[in-house]
């Protein structure tokens, strides 16, 4: 009976964990919304790269394709956005991970623009991605992953 005790003692962190991170993935998804017509009569166009230089975001280059470029240097990342939409993108393996930020940033509606971060989860562990990092995505170990996107 001791061993079982002690086994559920060393076990509760992780269930702990588990339950926090499932209630997180359940804040991201939100109900979709239905336009009217008032909205969709208000239509405004801009560019991304001019509002990624207010967050400092570098501007995001040309998606490379697999035509341009050998697979062995692509990677791709799917990215769930809090809307919970799922996208993704190729991106060379010796780039720059602070990208992944442009991308993301250059994919969320303007009216809901605000801080977030990514969040890197793969089985047993979940890391949060700090912009700061100066890592490519072959070292930082993003190459061909999900990434989701949540509020700060």
């Amino acid at each position: 009976m001791l061993e079982c005790q002690s086994m559920m003692e060393k076990i509760s962190p992780f269930m702990d964990m588990a339950s926090l991170e499932i209630e997180s993935l359940r804040m991201i998804k939100r109900p979709k919304r239905f336009s009217s017509d008032d909205d969709e009569s208000e239509t405004t166009t801009t560019t991304t790269t001019s509002s990624n230089a207010v967050f400092g975001f570098p501007n995001l280059p040309e998606e490379p394709s697999n035509r341009d470029c050998d697979r062995s240097v692509l990677c791709r990342i799917r990215v769930r956005l809090p809307d919970g939409r799922i996208i993704q993108r190729s991106f060379l393996k010796s780039e720059s991970v602070q990208l992944l930020w442009s991308f993301c940033y250059s994919q969320i509606d303007e009216s809901e623009r605000k801080l977030f971060k990514l969040i890197h989860a793969f089985p047993g562990e979940c890391k949060t991605l700090h912009y700061g990092s100066n890592t490519t995505f072959e070292q930082s170990g993003l190459a061909n992953s999900v990434v989701s996107v949540t509020w700060v």
